[in-house]
């Protein structure tokens, strides 16, 4: 018996050990097997994430384009209804000036008239 308890306990350890390893090969190869997965899975997203982003920027180009081409056309806009404005002015003072001009030469005669009458009654 003192020669099988010895062969038993090897047997044993040996048979604990090929169990261990094969555990351990195991799990090496759903790690790998996860990493690769995870790694697949990670570029699937980094991609659509770099899609995404580059849709995001793209549409936010075309927004500040479009407001860009608002916001000249709004200025330009200002700019015309400044010029009109000034025209306006510009009409508005020349009115005010041929007004003025009209008003004078009306005055104008009006006191010529007045001379004229005066000067007919000194004479008779």
């Amino acid at each position: 018996m003192r020669v099988g308890v010895p062969i038993f306990l090897f047997l044993a350890a040996a048979g604990f050990h090929t169990a261990l390893t094969a555990s351990l090969e195991s799990a090496e190869k759903e790690d790998t097997f996860g990493e690769e997965v995870g790694l697949e899975q990670l570029s699937e997203l980094q991609k659509r994430d770099q899609e995404e982003f580059e849709a995001a920027q793209m549409s936010e180009a075309v927004q500040d384009e479009n407001t860009e081409e608002e916001n000249d056309t709004q200025e330009e806009d200002m700019n015309r209804d400044g010029n009109v404005e000034a025209d306006q002015h510009e009409s508005e003072s020349d009115e005010d000036v041929d007004g003025m001009r009209q008003k004078r030469e009306h005055l104008e005669a009006n006191v010529e008239e007045a001379d004229e009458t005066t000067n007919l009654a000194e004479v008779e």
